[in-house]
Parts: structure tokens; sequence; C-alpha cells
């Protein structure tokens, strides 16, 4: 009997299909790393409305927003709208007043280290690449939660600390959340004042209440970082580096060449093209890389009677 021919593929067939499907592949992982960004980003957005949701919560609790940091104590507005976003537990840790240090084994240095040291998923934008939490290069607590949120403190602060050398600092800023000097009048309330939303002349819908940032590691720019709950800088004499909480538009939105202290306190995203930006009215827009710095600083005032051009972007 003659043999009958085997039936399979031949090696050019074989070849051929594994090129096709290497070539399918190529083709849709831009798509599916794409859609994978953009189901981040969306959930960036959510988390951005969370935030300023909280904020419009502690305002008609207490008449004005949170101080944007705490100079002298240690903590910042994203511990005091802790209860009005589901960190109630959280909140009791929260010292009052300037007690608690980072280093230390009094109850209340305990609780300030448990705070530094608590991730909170809603400051954290997914797109953000490492750790939940991250050790600074000598700082005094290790793990400290990241955050990937900064209030607005202004278009014209040109400083991290207080003003100085002719330089604007976060204390004195044009944004909606201001830096309070909590130390150098004892029994007083701190000052400035918090701005109030009626405060914010140029409306709600055209300011800008916080943005994203980018938690840079020390081989960028020394030490850009950004924590979530507890400052040990801000604790120190009247308070230093309040970039840890406090964006500035004065610079731009995800700077490659710029100081340090630039880096530190300037807006940026690993969202593609730019970065997502709160505003007073909980609405959340995003923002280019290439906005105009006149509209840029205009978003950031809440004061200045500028005109922002929102008609000709997209919101959400």
């Amino acid at each position: 009997m003659p043999r009958q021919p085997s039936a399979g593929f031949t090696l050019i067939e074989l070849l051929s299909v594994i090129a096709i499907i290497a070539i399918l592949i190529a083709l849709l992982l831009p798509a599916v790393q794409s859609a994978r960004e953009a189901a981040r980003r969306t959930e960036c957005l959510n988390h951005q409305k969370q935030i300023a949701l909280a904020m419009h919560n502690y305002e008609s609790s207490f008449g004005s927003l949170p101080w944007g940091a705490k100079g002298g104590w240690g903590s910042s507005w994203t511990t005091d709208i802790l209860p009005f976003i589901e960190g109630g537990m959280l909140a009791d840790l929260v010292p009052d007043g300037d007690s608690g240090w980072a280093v230390g084994n009094r109850p209340d240095d305990l609780r300030v280290q448990q705070l530094a040291r608590t991730a909170m998923p809603f400051l954290r934008c997914p797109s953000q690449i490492g750790p939940l939490q991250q050790t600074e290069p000598g700082g005094a607590i290790a793990l400290r939660g990241v955050n990937s949120y900064l209030g607005n403190a202004g278009g014209n602060v040109g400083r991290d600390g207080y003003s100085g050398g002719g330089q604007i600092g976060m204390e004195a800023g044009d944004g909606v959340l201001r830096v309070a000097d909590c130390v150098s009048n004892p029994g007083r309330a701190p000052t400035p004042h918090a701005i109030r939303f009626r405060g914010i002349l140029d409306g709600l819908s055209n300011t800008a209440l916080l943005t994203e940032t980018r938690f840079l590691d020390e081989n960028v720019c020394g030490v850009c970082d950004h924590f979530s709950l507890y400052h040990p800088d801000f604790d120190r004499a009247r308070g230093i580096d309040f970039s840890e909480a406090l964006v500035s538009f004065r610079d731009g939105i995800n700077l490659s060449r710029a100081t340090k202290e630039e880096l530190e306190m300037s807006a940026g995203s690993y969202h593609p093209g730019g970065v997502q930006v709160a505003l007073c009215d909980g609405s959340v827009r995003f923002v280019s890389d290439q906005f105009d710095p006149r509209l840029r600083h205009a978003l950031a005032s809440r004061a200045g009677h500028e005109a922002t051009g929102w008609l000709a972007t997209r919101s959400r």
C-alpha cells in the first residue's frame, strides 16, 4: 500500500503564522496601553473630584478653605479634609497644634509617624510610577505615603518657603491655599487667614484648586518629594519646603529643564501631554504642557480679573 502524506504545517507555514501573530501583537499593544492609560487617567480624574468635594464640604463647615500648610505644626490641607473623605479614624491621629515629632517615642510622636507612613489611595494617581510608600534620602521617617496632588498656591509664587530675596513665597501667593504661620503668635489664630470661596473673585469655574505633581527621585532633581499626611519640614521652626503640599503655576507644566526648587513645586504628571486640574467648582480639566503662560497664571490666581479662555478646552 502506498504511504499517505501526513497532514500538518510545513516549516515555512509555521514561521508565516508566527510572523503574522507577532505583527498583530505589535499593532494591538499600543492600543491596549492607550486604553489602560485612559482608564488610569479617568481614575485620577475621579480622585481629584473626590478631593474637590471634600474641600467644598470643609468650606461649608468652617467658612473657609483649609490652610494649604501649617508652618510649625507639620500638617496640611490633606489632613484637614480627612473627616470629609472617609478618613475620620486617621483624622483622630492628627495632633492638636504643635505636638508630635518625626522622631521620638511619645504618644504624639508615634501618631504623626503613623500618619506619615499611611498611603492614601485617593492621594495617589494610578499613573504615578513607583511604590505607594517611599523613603526620602536622609529623611527622619522611612516609607512615607506618596502624594500625587498639590493645592494651588498661585501663579506668582517663586519660593517653596516664605517670601524673601525678592520672591513671593507660599504664604503670599495669589492662589487659593495659603501657608499659615502657626507659631509666631502663640494663642492667636494662624496668619494669614485662610481663603473663602467668596474671596475667589475670578469665579470658582475659572480658578484652580489643585493639580497633579510627579514624584521625582534624587537622580532627577536632588529630592523632588511629595508626601501625604505629615511633613517634618513643615514642623521645623515656622516651616520650610511647602512644595510637599502646594504647587506654583508660575514656571510651567511637566518641566524638564529647571532648578530643583522649580521642579519640586511645579505641576506635572505621567499622563501624555499635560496635567489634570481640579477647579474650585469641582470640575476637572486637562491642561496641556503648551498652555499659554498668561492663561496658566490667570487660572492660578483667585482675584486677578483675567479671562482664562476655558471655552476652548474640554471639561469633565
